[in-house]
């Protein structure tokens, strides 16, 4: 009989404890490796830490007890009475402060040389010297001129000092020798000698993150850094406004590690899709969870359509995304689950925080700003201008004459775009209360005519003192009202870059300008378009109609109120509660004039109406205790639970005109056309939760964290699974540099950080029982079958990492390395027709993510230029670990299951799929080749020159990149700021059937290029460009997209800015002025591809790295102003 204890049994049984103590393991090798490591380095450093406790007794017993707590020898003669009695107490301190300490007002000096501290008398020059002090006086300033409170002002090597005052003004009793140190938060260490100087202005710059920085961690709790287990990366205002974005997700792109970001081709307003450490769930959510001011934020995101004929993108829900950018006051972005782990069933695909700006106690503050830019195409295709139209009149291509004078150009079909953002807020207060209030207001112009976006907040911000140091109240309000016109469609129906882009340049643009005409038999203007019966969809309407004719309206007004307050029990306890209501109207609509095609619309024309809400509500309580024990212990634990209530319905009506041509009004649809569709839908979801923290710290310099939620979610009633779930995370941390002799010189600050947690991601709605549909005339029920059975999806996830400061904090550097696998996948399968429904889900599968990211900071001066340098790098490896080869019993193929072995999650006519299989990623492209024989030549009728495509599907490569990069730089010299940031993508690949049609169409430079050469290239010989083309790139079902198959990687200049902050003294230091030149995505370094990699036209987890007319990225200029008085 095996033979186990109980307490192996208890606790080894359980994997989360035995992945806790795997953990351990390795926080305890890296400990290991860095002590052995350093021990290596110089530890003789004046920060030795020292502990003495002696009273009345002899010197020389002080001495032999520092040599033995430290690696220092004392070198004296004589002349040093060491037998003189002396008293000292001094709890880990540096030696040099001990040393002070020990020696005043003795006749002893000291003097560190290497590894030997030297004593000797002091010589009665000396002495007279030290009698002659007098009052120095002084001011501090940052770069930008503004005040400092509180900058610690120390004379080097004793104990005395004194702080700025609220103007920045200090006082000091110095001597001619006396050196002065200044420190402070945040900025670079400054020193100065004092000599015969009387008074000091001295500038103080901002220096790398110091070792006492509080960012805010998750429920919006601040912890010192130096005490984090995981990796918290933040950015502040100023990072994500230099050059401002309306949605300002995509202002991190480069600047932080481990984050993926894509923008959205539907220009202006748009959405973003924004992944942390590589996608993980199959069916689930994999887009990060955003919280404002320490309460989640609902996305508000409708399901983005996936159908490239008439799919529209109605613009972003995403709530950060319609905040205003100058009301954020900085972001802490948590890339790891421990870090998200007290988010629970939410935290699995990272958190980004949120924090607004409060007022500040002091006068009355208003600040302006203004930021507007001007935008035009980045990357577009290459097309050709000397081929014309085909002569055959049955079809629309450029398969013909060759013309000297030809001057169509698609790029002039695009305007310059712009976009103003003016912001305007006023804050202040007293002891007892601070406000900040704004308002600003957003209006843009796409790129395609008729496309416009705008955005308005007001936003408002209380935080008051009720009882004074007892009882605090913090309350909020935000109201959006946003407006957006004909986002651009990446489809084919509606997307006017479709006949631009394949107009002929043998034709007139010019001609289809006036793109309606009065028609007498109709009376009413219709279409001017004579090209209409064309067998690509996308030629069927003139292009300036769907501009203008062809309208989509989106109108969203949003509020949130908040409400909190904080109760101070004691010195060690408090209590705090809070909630916010946040609430979403939105109206959408459809207008298809009459003379739209026919296969759109009806004779008089189309309308749809859409009227939705969404509405969040959200309440927690916390109690939260930070106490010491003795002078070693100190515990920060935190009790509490929280109550999240979601909702949403929708109403839709569509349907042809009925009599009024263009009177689009609910009374004129013609209910009982074959068009007329109705469907009304809703959602709730409810979800409880319990969670704690604690907190154990010891001397400062080693923490041990827990964290424990318990989440109850309504998607799993009906589930014979529990409806709870548990997520726990251990973590552990060591500041090195506090427990080891490192020289300081060097070592600023050295952590080591390990971690564990268990997050997960909620079912989606209704999956687990039946519910009902309304849609067209019928009521039915819901296609797929309830799955009683079910599970959340959970992630495992550890991670192990280090933080380093070096030389004066002049050099910063995280390490992370993580390891994360989720399993219980949701997958669908077809049901036998023998049931009343199509699918079902049910739980399979493993994905397993592993990467590396690293942050590295430099800052430097330069002369009298201040440099602050950072680079970041992200590598993510991505692979499915496990998926059912067969199908399960009672179930057949279909819904992800086309085949054994393979799940096709995305499908556009069978030439581009995205395809999981068992050891690949959850990113693989597959496409068509050209049919080869076994020599590998491309098989050619000899008659035609045509070729033939191979059905089979090919595996190309993954969409995501192999790893990300960036690199930003920042030069300050008086009030002059220099900045620019490189961005790169490393990896991947992308898919293009846009220049697929091109080269079909005749209209792309590659096709002009071969026919001026006589052909094709193929097989040592070329073949006729026209009858290659139109069946390599034929289209539906006959597309060989492996050839338009292109290297993703690409790298940028993303960001450049120039700003000046004119002198305050300009205007009686009553004014702050700064004004600003800025650029986006000025040029590409490397970029193979015929579109801009980075554009996704889905910002869902499948359907990336595919371009289908997306409209181009933006090259943008702007200029900017910030007022402050």
């Amino acid at each position: 009989m095996e033979n186990k204890s109980f307490s192996n049994f208890i606790l080894l049984e359980s994997d989360n404890l035995k992945h806790c103590f795997k953990i351990i393991k390795l926080f305890n090798l890296f400990l290991f490796v860095a002590i052995f490591t350093l021990n290596a380095t110089n530890t003789f450093s004046q920060s030795v830490k020292v502990s003495l406790n002696k009273k009345n007794v002899k010197l020389e017993e002080v001495l032999i007890d520092i040599e033995h707590q430290t690696n220092y020898l004392f070198i004296y003669d004589d002349q040093v009475k060491v037998d003189q009695k002396v008293s000292i107490n001094s709890n880990n301190e540096d030696i040099s402060t001990v040393l002070t300490k020990l020696f005043d007002g003795s006749d002893i000096n000291y003097l560190f040389k290497e590894s030997h501290i030297i004593l000797s008398k002091k010589e009665k020059s000396q002495s007279v010297n030290q009698a002659k002090t007098k009052r120095i006086t002084g001011k501090i300033v940052d770069k930008d001129g503004e005040t400092l409170i509180g900058i610690n002002i120390l004379i080097k090597g004793t104990t005395r000092g004194t702080t700025s005052d609220l103007d920045g003004n200090f006082s000091i009793e110095v001597s001619p020798d006396d050196i002065l140190v200044f420190t402070y938060i945040g900025y670079n260490t400054e020193e100065i000698k004092v000599g015969n100087k009387d008074t000091i202005h001295l500038v103080m710059t901002e220096g790398g993150i110091l070792l006492d920085d509080v960012v805010v961690t998750a429920l919006g709790i601040k912890r010192e850094t130096k005490t984090l287990t995981y990796n918290v990366q933040e950015l502040t205002s100023e990072d994500l406004t230099i050059a401002k974005d309306i949605n300002i997700m995509n202002s991190l792109s480069g600047k932080i590690a481990g984050v993926t970001i894509n923008r959205s081709a539907s220009g202006i307003g748009g959405s973003t899709r924004v992944v942390m450490r590589g996608t993980k769930s199959l069916q689930g959510n994999n887009t990060a969870l955003y919280v404002l001011d320490g309460m989640p934020m609902i996305s508000f995101r409708s399901k983005q359509s996936e159908n490239f004929y008439e799919g529209e993108d109605e613009g972003d829900f995403e709530g950060i995304s319609m905040l205003n950018p100058d009301d954020i006051e900085s972001m802490s972005v948590l890339t790891g689950a421990s870090a998200a782990a007290l988010y629970g069933n939410k935290g699995a695909s990272g958190v980004i925080l949120i924090t607004t700006k409060k007022g500040k106690e002091g006068k009355l503050r208003v600040n302006y700003s203004n930021n507007t830019s001007f935008s035009n195409p980045f990357i577009m295709p290459k097309f050709q201008n000397s081929y014309g139209k085909t002569p055959d009149p049955t079809t629309y291509s450029s398969w013909g004459e060759k013309y000297d004078n030809l001057t169509y150009k698609p790029k002039d079909f695009f305007q310059t775009s712009y976009t103003t953002m003016n912001s305007l807020s006023v804050s202040g207060g007293n002891e007892l209360s601070t406000f900040h209030a704004s308002a600003s207001a957003t209006n843009a112009r796409g790129i395609v005519p008729n496309n416009d976006y705008k955005r308005y907040n007001f936003t408002l911000r209380n935080f008051t003192t009720l009882v004074k140091d007892v009882l605090t109240m913090d309350a909020s309000l935000y109201y959006i009202n946003q407006k957006d016109q004909n986002p651009a469609q990446a489809n084919l129906y509606y997307n006017p870059i479709v006949p631009i882009y394949l107009f002929s340049p043998g034709d007139n643009i010019n001609r289809y300008r006036t793109f309606e005409t009065y028609d007498d038999s109709r009376n009413f203007k219709t279409q001017n378009w004579p090209y209409q019966d064309q067998a690509l969809d996308g030629l069927k309407q003139n292009p300036f109609w769907i501009t203008e004719r062809n309208i989509f309206n989106n109108k969203r007004d949003r509020y949130m109120i908040g409400l909190g307050f904080n109760y101070k029990i004691n010195d060690w306890l408090s209590a705090s509660v809070r909630g916010r209501i946040d609430r979403l109207e939105m109206k959408n609509e459809r207008k298809l004039y009459a003379s739209t095609h026919t296969q759109f619309s009806g004779k008089y024309g189309n309308y749809r109406l859409v009227k939705g809400s969404n509405k969040n509500m959200y309440v927690d309580g916390l109690l939260t205790v930070d106490k010491s024990f003795g002078e070693d212990f100190r515990l920060i634990a935190n009790l509490g639970g929280s109550f999240n209530d979601e909702r949403a319905e929708s109403i839709k009506l569509e349907g042809d005109l009925l009599e009024v041509a263009n009177f689009f009004h609910l009374s004129n649809l013609e209910f009982s056309g074959s068009q007329f569709k109705k469907r009304q839908s809703g959602m709730h979801v409810r979800t409880n939760s319990m969670y704690a923290t604690a907190q154990l710290g010891y001397k400062n310099f080693l923490f041990l964290d827990l964290t424990g939620r318990y989440d109850y979610f309504s998607t799993m009633e009906g589930s014979t699974n529990s409806t709870r779930a548990f997520y726990p995370s251990v973590g552990v941390s060591a500041v090195l540099s506090d427990i080891l002799p490192l020289n300081k010189d060097i070592f600023s600050f050295m952590k080591v950080r390990a971690s564990y947690a268990l997050v997960g991601n909620p079912l989606s709605e209704y999956l687990t029982r039946t519910y009902y549909d309304l849609d067209g005339q019928t009521i039915s029920t819901s296609s797929f079958r309830p799955a009683e059975d079910l599970k959340e999806e959970k992630t495992k996830s550890f991670e192990v990492g280090t933080d380093l400061k070096l030389w004066n904090n002049k050099i910063d550097l995280g390490l992370t390395y993580y390891n994360q696998t989720t399993d219980n996948q949701l997958i669908q399968y077809d049901i036998p027709a023998a049931t009343t429904y199509l699918t079902q889900f049910i739980n399979a599968g493993k994905v397993n993510n592993w990467g590396i990211e690293l942050s590295l900071g430099y800052n430097q001066k330069l002369g009298p230029v201040d440099w602050y340098s950072n680079f970041t790098y992200t590598f993510n490896k991505n692979t499915i670990k496990e998926l059912p080869s067969e199908v399960p019993d009672g179930f057949g193929k279909g819904g992800m299951m086309q085949a054994p072995d393979q799940y096709v999650v995305s499908d556009v006519d069978g030439v581009y799929q995205m395809i999981l299989k068992e050891g690949g990623t959850m990113s693989d492209i597959y496409v068509q080749t050209v049919k080869k024989d076994p020599n590998d030549f491309v098989l050619v009728d000899p008659g035609t020159g045509a070729v033939q495509v191979d059905p089979t599907m090919v595996c190309v490569g993954q969409a995501a990149p192999r790893y990300n990069m960036g690199f930003r730089n920042e030069f300050s010299w008086k009030g002059l700021t220099l900045g620019f940031l490189i961005d790169a993508r490393i990896g991947g690949v992308v898919v293009s059937s846009t220049q697929a049609l091109l080269d079909q169409y005749g209209v792309s430079e590659k096709t002009a290029k071969e026919r001026d050469l006589g052909g094709v290239w193929v097989n040592n010989g070329r073949v006729n460009p026209r009858q290659y083309y139109e069946t390599v790139a034929g289209g539906k079902a006959g597309t060989a997209l492996a050839e338009y198959t292109y290297s993703a990687t690409n790298v940028r200049l993303r960001e450049l800015s120039l700003s000046y902050k004119i002198p305050s003294s300009l205007f009686k230091n009553k004014l702050d002025m700064t004004i600003s030149l800025t650029g986006q995505n000025l040029f590409m370094f490397h970029n193979k591809a015929p579109f801009d990699p980075e554009l996704t036209s889905n910002t869902g987890t499948y359907y990336q790295g595919y371009d289908y007319f997306m409209q181009p990225s933006l090259r943008s200029f702007g200029f900017g102003v910030k007022i402050g008085f």
